[in-house]
């Protein structure tokens, strides 16, 4: 097998912390895939755990991101017109996804993120790419990266696009804190209400090659990872309304321009 540059495969944990109106807090083990876009011909090929837009053990299927268009068409193409629409150019440089694989053939990704390096391999901008359970899909683009120290870099979003039934709409806003994929991973979301922090999210992964022994190894130690995924979100979900947390009403998504059928 030869060796894949880019493309990798994350192991790690994903904590998050409610401050309040009542405290929660919980963290999970998980794995995700680095997915070079462009290696995505030479992953199909080589593993025997891992196909490109067909069935298999886990699988990565283009329509599972940036909108399912009439007619197929590649991933990165989709985010390619999709940084046009909003003036910004995505260019010739690598484009590394990370996000969970289909796991015989389910999916679903609470947040998966896009790191757009220019030709010499440094970090330009991300895009994350944002589902809830309710079937909607949202993306921001994290353009106005400030640097934070070594190579983390922040953006600060207003929240537009309703993620929990338990947090408000109103007056609510990210600190995206990222790092580039390199042999560790951190992403941190700090959420605030009115300037205050209410609430904040912490994915911290370590590199590995992505084989189909590494593969074997963590399907066997988190089975079914994308259907736990939504078993969880639900079970916390359970706590918070146990614990009598506010529940709103979901809004209207907002107009994003991903590509539709």
């Amino acid at each position: 097998m030869s060796v894949l540059r880019r493309s990798g495969l994350y192991v790690g944990t994903i904590r998050h912390r409610r401050l309040s109106p009542k405290p929660n807090a919980f963290q999970y083990g998980l794995y995700q895939l680095l997915i070079d876009l462009d290696e995505l011909p030479e992953l199909d090929r080589e593993l025997r755990l891992l196909s490109h837009n067909r069935p298999n053990v886990t699988a990565f299927y283009d329509t599972d991101h940036m909108g399912r268009p009439a007619a197929p068409v590649p991933v990165r193409e989709k985010l390619s017109r999709w940084l046009a629409r909003r003036g910004k150019r995505l260019g010739d440089g690598p484009v590394l996804l990370l996000t969970n694989p289909r796991v015989l053939g389910y999916v679903f990704n609470p947040v998966s993120y896009f790191f757009c390096l220019d030709t010499n391999g440094d970090l330009r901008f991300v895009v994350a790419e944002v589902n809830n359970t309710f079937g909607e899909t949202y993306c921001y683009l994290l353009d106005d990266g400030e640097p934070m120290g070594g190579r983390a870099v922040r953006s600060r979003r207003d929240k537009v696009f309703h993620v929990s039934p338990f947090i408000s709409m109103v007056d609510i806003s990210y600190d995206w804190i990222l790092t580039p994929p390199e042999d560790h991973l951190t992403v941190h979301i700090d959420e605030f209400e009115r300037g205050e922090k209410f609430f904040d999210a912490t994915l911290n992964l370590e590199r590995r090659s992505l084989t189909d022994r590494s593969l074997a190894n963590v399907l066997l130690r988190h089975p079914h990872l994308t259907a736990r995924t939504v078993y969880l979100i639900h079970r916390q979900a359970l706590r918070l309304w146990l614990k009598r947390v506010p529940v709103f009403r979901k809004p209207e998504p907002p107009a994003n321009d991903l590509e539709a059928a």
